[in-house]
């Protein structure tokens, strides 16, 4: 079963110890950067999370409310989600299918406010493309030049999420 939890130290090594294949690399960033950068840490609109399988922490994603958020939406109750990865073991399982299932509960639940998720997607990252479209996100017809190259936009209206 797949959770979402804060993150936490006692997820620090399983999280920081994993390395994605040279094609998801291009495409994310590793948990181990983010969990070592006071800049991103100690942002006071970012906020860290693990997934967890069967109680194993199986990766990992960040949802933001700063200004970042308004390259992708001119909504100011959106949220952004970024660095999404998932452990190669566990790759293959659903489990990105089912955060990406659970994270606008999950979302309405913490950030009550919010009525929007926002991220972007490489254009030449087909495989987590059409996963987040199977699992309900919209590519909002916008695209954003990515550090890591050009993103599709994506996004999931959470008003009625219960």
């Amino acid at each position: 079963m797949v959770k979402i939890a804060l993150y936490h130290e006692k997820y620090f090594t399983d999280l920081s110890s994993y390395e994605l294949d040279e094609v998801q690399a291009q495409f994310t960033d590793l948990p181990r950067r983010i969990l070592k950068d006071p800049l991103i840490l100690n942002k006071e609109n970012r906020f860290q999370y693990c997934i967890l399988y069967d109680e194993k922490p199986a990766g990992f994603f960040s949802l933001d409310l700063s200004e970042d958020r308004f390259m992708y939406t001119d909504n100011p109750k959106s949220i952004l989600l970024r660095a999404l990865s998932v452990m190669p073991q566990f790759q293959g399982k659903g489990v990105a299918k089912e955060t990406m299932l659970l994270l606008p509960s999950f979302v309405k639940l913490h950030f009550t406010e919010v009525n929007e998720i926002v991220f972007g997607v490489n254009l030449d990252n087909e495989v987590a493309y059409n996963l987040y479209l199977r699992s309900g996100y919209i590519d909002a017809g916008k695209v954003h030049e990515g550090i890591k190259g050009p993103q599709h936009v994506m996004s999931k209206d959470i008003v009625n999420v219960g």
